[in-house]
């Protein structure tokens, strides 16, 4: 029947009848866990990777452990100070409670107030709605009669379009029958 060794670093199962005294190889010390390096207290080895920790070769030989190590409390140190400087405040109690209606009581209309600096956002947003839709009526492919000329230097005005519009690289042509 196999048991399992107790001893810190070791952890492998024996026979309680063929155990010797330098059967099992161990860290007396208890784990180091300082900054990023971890090792045992009683060797000088230390590792940053928890795997290499873990495999670190005991130092120390010695017959295998089958009782199970008691779990140690460490005292807990009570200064008697306070953790913190606890500071306690009140708000306030208001001067009035305010009653709340009752629910049979009539709906009333909320009075509507409307900042001046709302007013003047509308006002802009109206405007830039009304210069976005001329905007878009001067854009427009579609020439109307009385149109003046677009072309620099010319200053003519549609009276009759003899042709229909023709784009050719970009710009608007008219074909006419000149």
């Amino acid at each position: 029947m196999s048991v399992l060794c107790y001893n810190k670093g070791c952890g492998q199962r024996f026979d309680p009848d063929k155990n010797s005294d330098d059967a099992c190889t161990y860290h007396p010390g208890v784990p180091v866990f300082h900054d990023a390096l971890k090792g045992w207290s009683c060797c000088k080895r230390r590792t940053t990777d928890f795997s290499d920790f873990l495999s670190i070769a005991g130092c120390t030989k010695g017959p295998h452990n089958q009782e199970k190590p008691s779990e140690s409390v460490k005292p807990e140190v009570n200064d008697g100070k306070p953790k913190f400087n606890e500071c306690i405040t009140q708000a306030p109690k208001p001067l009035e409670s305010i009653q709340r209606p009752s629910p049979d009581e009539p709906f009333s209309s909320l009075q509507q107030k409307i900042s001046p600096s709302l007013e003047q956002a509308l006002e802009k947003l109206k405007l830039t709605q009304e210069n976005a839709q001329e905007i878009k009526e001067e854009d427009s492919d579609e020439i109307k009669i009385g149109t003046s000329c677009k072309n620099g230097g010319c200053s003519k005005v549609l009276f009759s379009l003899p042709a229909f519009p023709i784009r050719n690289h970009g710009t608007l042509n008219l074909l006419s029958q000149l």
